[in-house]
């Protein structure tokens, strides 16, 4: 059974269409391919599910290189973090194995650059409606009638309770 999430349509839409494959950076007004990479391979690690596809941690950095269009100061920051990230190690940050890439994020953890990608990266990931399908979330109900009539009661990874005798 396929979950189908929903937004209330009372919110904005957050969705980011991006092109597929490499073509995606493309899309990007703010950061170049190497920037939207490494924060890409960063949110990746932060927040590693590998039921997701490549994709949703893309339209997290379009997410980010909004909000950097809309701000130098948040520009300046996610340039930094890609800046220490790159020179925490002999190899670029992209290029590094998922066990060094951590290390490099938990050397990095005190700084305002990195608290900002990685609040940033919640912000944006867990608000994204493939993401909320992936997990099993449905979303929003209000706008559908509410939770009583859209299956309050419909987990299906319980038991059913005893009945009462």
């Amino acid at each position: 059974m396929s979950v189908v999430a929903h937004k209330d349509p009372k919110l904005a839409g957050s969705s980011i269409e991006l092109p597929e494959g490499s073509e995606w950076v493309s899309a990007l007004r703010v950061f170049d391919a190497h920037v939207a990479e490494t924060l890409a391979s960063a949110a990746r690690t932060l927040y590693p599910h590998d039921g997701l596809p490549e994709r949703v941690y893309q339209r997290v950095v379009a997410a980010f290189d909004r909000m950097a269009g809309a701000s130098p100061n948040a520009a300046q920051m996610m340039a930094q973090f890609v800046d220490l990230a790159d020179e925490a190690m002999p190899l670029p940050f992209t290029e590094l194995s998922e066990g060094y890439r951590v290390e490099v994020l938990k050397r990095l953890e005190g700084t305002p650059a990195f608290r900002l990608v990685q609040r940033s990266t919640v912000r944006f990931l867990y608000d994204d409606i493939e993401v909320w399908q992936a997990f099993g979330y449905e979303g929003a109900s209000v706008h559908l009638g509410g939770y009583v009539k859209r299956g309050f009661d419909d987990l299906d990874w319980l038991p059913d309770p005893p009945l009462a005798g």
